[in-house]
């Protein structure tokens, strides 16, 4: 039997149906290669360049020292196939797509140099990113302009500054940046890390100026589901595409991009023009949906999930008890506390969203979504637990315990489960200190929590005892019966409370 060739450019003129890809200038750096923002950034790119005269690839850099993806990039000269599939109108839809729009892979901790000369390109103006939430937060680091600072942050300021020295300060010349992640204002918390990042390193001061003024950090948002690769399916794809392909990513059709930007980038980043659901809007009401249900629901459901022995998103919508306790969650605490256009909105919002959670198509695990865990509940979760303590002055339980359940799961960090952590290095070794000892006293989890909270989440001093006591009443209820057993215990106490079914 021949062996099955890696997906290449010059396979593409062999396969039914597919185009020769298109060799396009590099205009935009993407920091990050995960499996979304090639569903997502990728994907778009590809699409305008053939639907508009934009003319422009990526060239992507590796964001962490210990990725993988960049190597398979370049193996497959970066190519790699995008299936969406899912509900749309009630019709399914299966479609194939071979994203031609990477013309290369950065490794910047063993090709600096090389990435610094793609910088000095007159061409290159975007910069578009995917770090997840962990990427956009400030770490102190030394500046090398030889090497590659380690986090994001610092690659995109070392990488602004060579271009600044590169074209001595033209205004002109600054980049237009992109980033994903799902933070409020990602754009503006980038550009502040980055100023205080050139301010750290002892950069002019003409040069913060010109980051102030000759660059456009964006905001946005971001909406589309793409789970992990598919290794279980995999080979069977192989069989059906004539060929191998590592990077193969499945995503559903749903999408949308949210961008505030100045009026000009609209014909800049021919996005609408190609027919995609792209607005360059204010934020706020898709943010307030997206990421308090969307993101939210995950976010809540990945803890409850594996300690459940559930392995999809699918499989928690599946299993009443925990669909039932999610709704509720959203319905009840979370939908209540938004702001009335995104509230009168949340209904219809919900009834999609319960859709493509279910979509047949998908096996979103739960184990891709607790990556970073830490992080996505203090941006996904914590904003709708803290406004319904402060409008309603009483405790969200539901809320409480997604909590509790998220710090039960960081066990993992010191005990054998079965599930892996992944996580920031500060995030794992905070549960690792605190999990040191295997048992520990309501006190000892209280003052825990209060620490943790007063640290990373709250802004300001805050008495806020009930909800320390709350969170480890239900860690403690979860470690004395179990998930499962827990999670109906919570449900029978809280509809005996409000006097009603759940």
């Amino acid at each position: 039997m021949t062996e099955m060739k890696v997906l290449k450019r010059d396979i593409l003129k062999s396969l039914p149906g597919s185009q020769p890809a298109g060799d396009h200038p590099i205009k935009a750096l993407q920091i990050g290669d995960g499996n979304f923002i090639r569903s997502f950034i990728d994907w778009m790119v590809s699409d305008m360049n053939q639907k508009t005269d934009f003319n422009g690839s990526i060239a992507t850099v590796q964001a962490l020292p210990g990725d993988q993806t960049t190597q398979k990039i370049n193996k497959q000269e970066g190519l790699f196939t995008l299936l969406l599939k899912g509900i749309r109108n009630g019709q399914s839809i299966e479609e194939r797509h071979i994203i031609d729009s990477i013309t290369k892979g950065f490794n910047p901790y063993t090709e600096w140099e090389s990435l610094l000369k793609l910088v000095e390109e007159e061409q290159v103006s975007f910069l578009f990113s995917n770090t997840t939430e962990a990427g956009i937060v400030y770490h102190p680091e030394e500046f090398n302009p030889d090497q590659s600072p380690v986090s994001y942050p610092g690659k995109v300021t070392a990488l602004l500054y060579h271009r600044y020295q590169t074209f001595k300060g033209d205004r002109d010349k600054g980049w237009t940046i992109i980033p994903c992640e799902l933070i409020d204002n990602n754009g503006e918390a980038l550009r502040h890390i980055c100023v205080r990042k050139a301010a750290d390193w002892g950069l002019p001061t003409e040069f913060i100026d010109w980051i102030d003024t000759a660059c456009t950090f964006c905001n946005t948002l971001v909406d589309r589901i793409v789970p992990g690769f598919p290794a279980n399916e995999a080979e069977k794809i192989y069989e059906e595409l004539q060929y191998r392909d590592e990077l193969l990513a499945v995503a559903e059709p749903y999408h949308l991009f949210v961008i505030e930007s100045p009026a000009e980038l609209e014909t800049k980043l021919p996005l609408k023009q190609a027919g995609l659901n792209v607005h360059f809007d204010s934020i706020k009401p898709y943010r307030e949906l997206k990421v308090k249900l969307l993101n939210g629901a995950h976010t809540m459901l990945a803890p409850i999930g594996i300690l459940s022995g559930l392995d999809t998103v699918r499989e928690g919508m599946q299993n009443q008890e925990l669909f039932q306790f999610i709704d509720h969650a959203l319905h009840e605490e979370v939908a209540i506390t938004m702001d009335p256009q995104a509230k009168n909105a949340s209904v219809n919002y919900m009834e999609q969203l319960y859709e493509r959670f279910t979509n047949p198509y998908l096996h979103h695990k739960l184990i891709d979504i607790s990556l970073n865990g830490y992080s996505k509940f203090k941006s996904r979760v914590w904003p709708s637990l803290y406004a319904y303590l402060q409008e309603y002055e009483s405790l969200p339980k539901r809320l409480i315990f997604s909590f509790a359940s998220l710090l039960y799961f960081y066990k993992g960090v010191n005990e054998e489960v079965g599930y892996s952590i992944t996580d920031d290095e500060q995030t794992i070794a905070m549960f690792k200190r605190f999990y040191h000892f295997k048992d520990h006293s309501k006190e000892q989890l209280v003052v825990f929590i209060k620490r943790m909270i007063e640290e990373d989440f709250l802004e300001k001093e805050e008495e806020l005892n009930e909800l320390y006591e709350a969170i480890a009443t239900d860690f403690m209820l979860i470690d004395q019966l179990g998930m499962q057993s827990a999670l109906e215990k919570k449900r029978v106490g809280i509809s005996n409370e409000n006097n009603s079914m759940y």
